[in-house]
């Protein structure tokens, strides 16, 4: 008898953010190794480094917001 609605979660700026740059990072990660034959050039390592911090970031903050 007691329907009430879930709560709704809000959409953080930080979250949107840290899913854009991951999806920019891993296309210039791809394309980047792609051109150069799968040698690790500075661009690629950098854009692969940032890419897992995102990946990290928004997996550490999927964790702690399920409490």
């Amino acid at each position: 008898m007691n329907d009430f609605p879930a709560p709704r979660r809000r959409s953080h700026p930080a979250r949107a953010l840290l899913w854009a740059l991951l999806a920019v990072t891993a296309t210039v990660n791809v394309v980047s190794n792609t051109v150069n034959g799968g040698e690790g050039t500075t661009l690629g390592l950098t854009a692969g480094a940032v890419t897992v911090a995102c990946a990290m970031a928004l997996t550490a903050r999927h964790f702690t917001s399920r409490a």
